[in-house]
């Protein structure tokens, strides 16, 4: 039987990324939540970038999250909303980026439950919609889930033996043994 604590796909994103989101939205911080959520699109954007390329640029990682994020309902959050978010969470722990103050995309605020998982109201914002994080966390889940299957349904394959290669310079645990 194969090792799975050792299978970067289980370490790396079941164990690590996918676990680490469970974790603090379970212990309702939020903030983490948007944040770990939003940066694993961000991963998810790298695994899945061109060959000849190092960095993710927004591009990937909008091309990624129109791909694969998907709501259940007709309200969906686009690639440039979800990034617009991401820059605003990670370089100011708030709503408002760069993007949405250009009107380049709606600012995302963030609720804990909600059916339906987004809300837009333009007589309210046309600026704002809201979304719930668990919503958010299955739609990211699903999303990976598609996106794995999608660079795996070929194994020898050049998607996959470069999401394998780059798989590796993700964050894994490690056991480490007794002396």
């Amino acid at each position: 039987m194969a090792d799975l604590q050792n299978d970067p796909v289980m370490n790396a994103i079941h164990n690590g990324i996918r676990r680490g989101i469970n974790v603090v939205l379970e212990n309702e911080c939020f903030g983490s939540a948007a944040i770990l959520i939003l940066s694993a699109i961000d991963t998810m954007a790298y695994l899945s970038m061109p060959k000849d390329q190092q960095d993710v640029t927004s591009k990937d990682f909008i091309k990624w999250a129109d791909t694969y994020i998907r709501f259940p309902g007709p309200e969906q959050l686009t690639g440039a909303e979800l990034y617009g978010a991401r820059c605003a969470m990670l370089h100011s722990y708030g709503v408002s980026s760069r993007m949405s103050r250009e009107g380049k995309c709606r600012m995302i605020g963030y609720l804990d439950q909600s059916m339906p998982p987004i809300r837009y109201n333009p007589k309210v914002s046309k600026e704002l919609v809201l979304v719930s994080l668990p919503a958010l966390r299955d739609a990211l889940f699903r999303g990976i889930d598609r996106f794995l299957i999608d660079t795996y349904k070929n194994p020898k394959s050049e998607r996959a033996k470069l999401a394998d290669e780059r798989l590796t310079t993700l964050v894994h645990k490690l056991r480490a043994k007794e002396p």
